[in-house]
């Protein structure tokens, strides 16, 4: 996990891609209460790990929406940047 001086420091370096993460300990929410909080709509994700079967999960990551866009439909790749296509 970055400290805040960190990815200061990152970001002072020129870099574009910083992962910011947070660990949440919370009786009241599931990862799906607060994916919906956080993130509900396009281009956003759920991703949950599962330990010891299906009973117990280990690490629930939240994507927040992309401001670019890969989608691949058959052998097609389109790019989108802001809602726009800006390649094909």
């Amino acid at each position: 996990m970055n400290s805040h001086a960190q990815f200061q420091q990152q970001a002072a370096e020129g870099h574009t891609h910083i992962p910011v993460v947070r660990e949440v300990l919370s009786d009241l929410d599931t990862p799906l209460s607060v994916y919906l909080k956080l993130a509900d709509g396009p281009n956003t994700y759920l991703f949950e790990s599962v330990e010891g079967g299906e009973r117990f999960g280990r690490y629930s990551i939240i994507g927040l929406p992309a401001r670019r866009v890969y989608a691949f439909h058959g052998h097609t790749l389109t790019v989108r940047e802001d809602g726009q296509v800006v390649d094909t």
